[in-house]
């Protein structure tokens, strides 16, 4: 009888605990991932403080003031309207997400920084 008792307060144990871990899972803030370069300098230029905070940015973000500074157009990203607008020294960017999000930069290709509006 014991023994029957303890094999079901273990199976619903490890049922709630295996619920709990999904939860967490999901909650858990996850890393983001982007598969273009369009998507790498949105993603980077989202990013508080500076678009190369983080290693992995600076390879796209070098790239954008490259292309910006010979008269390049900016990258494009696939589920992410950007709109960029040609200011004194560098550019205003529009970043609308799929959700309806705006968020608002700019980009000044003299020094390369990026401040959000």
């Amino acid at each position: 009888m014991i023994r029957h008792l303890i094999t079901k307060w273990v199976g619903a144990t490890g049922t709630i605990a295996l619920c709990a871990a999904g939860v967490v899972a999901v909650a858990a803030p996850q890393p983001a991932y982007a598969s273009n370069w369009g998507c790498q300098v949105v993603l980077c230029l989202a990013t508080p403080g500076s678009p190369t905070k983080y290693a992995q940015c600076v390879p796209p973000i070098t790239k954008l003031w490259n292309a910006l500074a010979i008269g390049g157009s900016f990258p494009t990203c696939s589920g992410v309207g950007v709109k960029t607008k040609k200011a004194k020294h560098g550019y205003d960017l529009t970043v609308t997400q799929a959700n309806g999000r705006t968020s608002r930069y700019t980009l000044d290709t003299r020094s390369q920084t990026v401040t959000p509006q």
